[in-house]
């Protein structure tokens, strides 16, 4: 059985690092947003946690239906949707983030700013959407 206090909390760490995001002063445009390091820091950072929530829920859910074990991050949401809980097309979405999310850690002098903004401008509700699935799995 899935634990839905443990669920739930993830969901709304989620929520904060987006919700710190949407409250931070606002960048403008690329060359704005590319000269300030700072800011650049805070928004990978936010992210990666939103994603590592991300993964955490997806470890625990899968773990309660006594799954296989997954062998990656992208096999552990791919098992979710085999289940019926994400849908595919939504899949191909969560596969960029944790690609996103390896960058981050693993090669974080390579980071290209155009993509980090990109997904600070267009795709931060992406992740929202993972809140909502999973919430309304969680309580269907």
């Amino acid at each position: 059985m899935i634990d839905l206090k443990l669920v739930e909390k993830k969901l709304r760490s989620i929520e904060d690092f987006l919700r710190e995001i949407q409250n931070s002063p606002k960048i403008n445009n690329f060359c704005e947003f590319e000269n300030n390091v700072q800011f650049k820091r805070f928004i990978e950072r936010n992210i990666e946690l939103c994603i590592e929530k991300m993964i955490d829920v997806c470890r625990h859910i899968v773990s309660r239906l006594n799954l296989k074990e997954p062998e990656s991050y992208g096999e552990c949401f791919e098992m979710l949707t085999k289940e019926g809980i994400i849908a595919q097309d939504y899949l191909n979405t969560i596969q960029s983030m944790i690609k996103f999310r390896n960058l981050l850690i693993h090669a974080y002098d390579k980071i290209d700013d155009n993509i980090t903004y990109g997904i600070y401008i267009k795709h931060l509700p992406d992740i929202k959407q993972f809140v909502d699935i999973i919430r309304k799995y969680a309580n269907g």
